[in-house]
């Protein structure tokens, strides 16, 4: 198989008249939205294959676009009731689309997002009074049409279903602790308690009957603010949380326990703020900085590298982090000094580029495809505006890092180069040179990445 496969290589690369494709030139598409539409600071964008839904507040409206070009698919947006206050859509099979806020009262506003060029109401499930939704995470079951939302100051779990538009629980579960963010794993639900400064977890086997299952207690004093997220493992019940005091503590919602009792600390000074996982590796971000730990064990948390900046930065309290498809490179915005997207290598906390100014305060940042597209909202004092980025990281294919794609670089595969179900490199293949020839990211290098290659060599990928 191997010499089949080494055979084709040449054949493609005498018929690349086109000549190696350049990498690495960065490209920017701006989505602009019409006046007066602005995004809160906290507002996020969901997307399903290549539409991106995202509300915004003024005139309160949910707007479709395009990731692959940045259009604006329903021109004139999905007008939200008044007074709306929508920061984040929550997308749940069956196209429909849940946004917490004021409609006009508390509420779950339920959008058909079917056709995305025509954006339609489904309806409105209303929550009775003392609820506060605004600002507030949807988790979705997976039964596909169950969600849980926390609600302050009335310190309480609900569920709801987007099918029946309805309360699943009308009472809701009263909760010992004010809540904030809340993650879903199985059977279990976790919540950060930003009153005791702890995790508190919900049985939801039946949504129409919330149980609290248990508090997991956090050594120390530990508090909590509203950015503060929780992930979960592959496994489905180990979770991280970074605290206000810049630990990184893991907790299983089924024993109830921290794996590691004491966590990991991290950073300087300041506080603890949002992290995102992937695979074992979690990236934390803090004030002044961005730590990325090896969660491989739970029960042992290893720094694995701090970025480096190069100079006193604050990735302010809305920043997210997020990795490349295959988990060596990462990206987050960074507000002072200045609006800029940085981008590190998580083994070393190297900057793989240089940092991208952007237009406005960059806040909510996700990485789009297998391309590692990075989409950004950007908030400012005039109309906010979404930023899809290309080349921040290596083309896929660039082996030796020099910026391009090309004979070089198929010496280079054509070592790597294994077959199908060859997860082992072969003999003079090092093995992070054969995790980058693995384009598609399914553990073995064969003729798939190869096909990525060729896309990536005479320029043919779009």
């Amino acid at each position: 198989m191997n010499r089949l496969l080494r055979g084709l290589i040449p054949a493609v690369l005498a018929a690349a008249a086109a000549g190696p494709q350049a990498a690495g030139d960065v490209e920017t598409t701006i989505v602009e939205f019409p006046d007066p539409a602005q995004f809160y600071l906290n507002t996020t964008f969901s997307v399903s294959g290549t539409v991106a839904f995202v509300p915004s507040f003024d005139q309160d409206r949910l707007w479709s676009f395009s990731v692959a070009t940045g259009a604006l698919l329903d021109a004139d947006g999905l007008l939200l009731p008044s007074p709306g206050t929508a920061s984040d859509a929550y997308l749940f099979p069956g196209d429909l689309a849940a946004i917490p806020g004021w409609f006009p009262g508390q509420g779950v506003y339920v959008a058909d997002v079917s056709d995305p060029e025509d954006l339609r109401q489904a309806g409105i499930i209303p929550f009775g009074s003392g609820t506060n939704l605004q600002g507030q995470n949807i988790e979705v079951d997976d039964n596909g049409v169950v969600g849980y939302v926390a609600s302050f100051p009335d310190d309480t779990l609900y569920s709801f279903n987007v099918d029946t538009l309805g309360l699943e629980d009308p009472d809701g579960l009263a909760l010992p602790g004010n809540p904030d963010r809340i993650a879903l794993a199985g059977d279990r639900l976790a919540i950060v308690d930003t009153t005791f400064g702890r995790i508190l977890v919900v049985d939801v086997t039946d949504p129409a009957a919330l149980v609290l299952a248990g508090i997991i207690e956090l050594p120390g004093a530990n508090t909590f603010n509203s950015n503060d997220n929780m992930v979960f493992a592959a496994d489905g019940r180990t979770g991280f949380v970074s605290s206000n005091e810049r630990v990184l503590y893991s907790f299983d919602v089924q024993t109830l326990t921290l794996p590691d009792p004491d966590g990991l600390a991290f950073g300087s000074q300041l506080y603890g703020d949002a992290i995102a996982l992937h695979g074992s590796t979690v990236a934390c971000i803090w004030s002044r900085g961005l730590a990325f730990v090896d969660a491989q064990d739970p029960s042992s948390l290893k720094l694995i590298s701090n970025a480096k900046f190069g100079t006193t930065v604050a990735p302010q309290g809305s920043a997210t982090v997020a990795f490349t498809h295959d988990g060596t490179m990462a990206a987050v915005p960074v507000v002072y000094p200045g609006n800029y997207v940085y981008t590190f290598e998580v083994a070393t906390g190297d900057q793989v580029s240089a940092p991208l100014p952007v237009d406005d305060q960059p806040n909510f940042l996700t990485i789009l495809g297998p391309a590692d597209r990075v989409g950004v909202i950007c908030s400012g004092s005039d109309a906010d505006n979404v930023w899809l980025i290309d080349g921040l990281f290596p083309a896929d294919g660039d082996f030796d890092g020099d910026g391009d794609v090309d004979l070089e670089d198929h010496a280079v595969f054509a070592v790597c180069l294994g077959g199908p179900g060859v997860t082992t490199p072969p003999g003079e293949c090092p093995a992070d040179e054969f995790e980058r020839a693995d384009i598609d990211g399914d553990a073995d290098v064969d003729l798939d990445d190869f096909a990525d290659f060729q896309e990536v060599f005479t320029g043919s990928s779009t």
